[in-house]
């Protein structure tokens, strides 16, 4: 900054102080963040919404889909399809080595379980938070079906209900052996069901 006196110089630095200030302000009243309560209530209402049949979502996704990863469990061996994009993330297991290639009825044969960790919630506006539907228990067998496996892409079909949304600021950053602060947290408890139609390409890392 060139300022012919100090007295210039300090009037700039001020004025640019009060102008970033001002638009910081505007910025928070424009796009307000939720308070805690304010959240929990927005996730009411939007549950009120959805009422019977609950979250539905058909979902057809481009690459890079299901990722194709194996290792050992408690059972032996195993393979999973997991997929994280387009905000989901979940997972098929199943008993065994198995590819992209192998026949879809092979695959029904030995499915272990699924995971869903989160899904997209189109509908629930709450700026600056993360939502995340909760399962009764973290994998499940029943209610999944596995459509199709052809030409390099699986369909998954699951049918399931969720105990309750929970919902976090991210930008509280808490440690793992802590609880969250009361105002970075919300958890409403209400079943809802999910019917999920989920198509990607499957692919094997190298």
């Amino acid at each position: 900054m060139n300022c012919s006196t100090a007295t210039a110089c300090r009037w700039s630095i001020g004025a640019a102080v009060f102008v970033a200030a001002a638009w910081l302000t505007a910025a928070a009243a424009a796009d307000p963040k939720p308070t805690a309560a304010e959240a929990e209530a927005t996730a009411a209402a939007w549950l009120d919404r959805l009422g019977d049949p609950g979250l539905v979502l058909d979902a057809k996704l481009a690459e890079p889909g299901f990722v194709v990863q194996q290792g050992d469990s408690a059972i032996g061996r195993i393979t999973k399809f997991e997929l994280d994009q387009d905000g989901y993330r979940l997972s098929f297991a199943f008993r065994g080595e198995h590819t992209a290639a192998t026949p879809a009825a092979t695959l029904r044969a030995a499915f272990w379980h699924a995971v869903i960790d989160r899904v997209p919630t189109p509908g629930l506006d709450l700026p600056a938070w993360e939502t995340r539907p909760l399962t009764p228990v973290s994998s499940f067998d029943r209610g999944v079906e596995l459509v199709d496996l052809a030409a390099g892409r699986a369909t998954f079909r699951v049918k399931t209900e969720f105990f309750a949304i929970s919902g976090r600021d991210p930008t509280v950053l808490v440690p793992a052996d802590a609880p969250a602060p009361p105002a970075s947290f919300f958890q409403l408890r209400r079943s809802f069901p999910l019917d999920l139609t989920i198509s990607a390409p499957v692919s094997v890392p190298e």
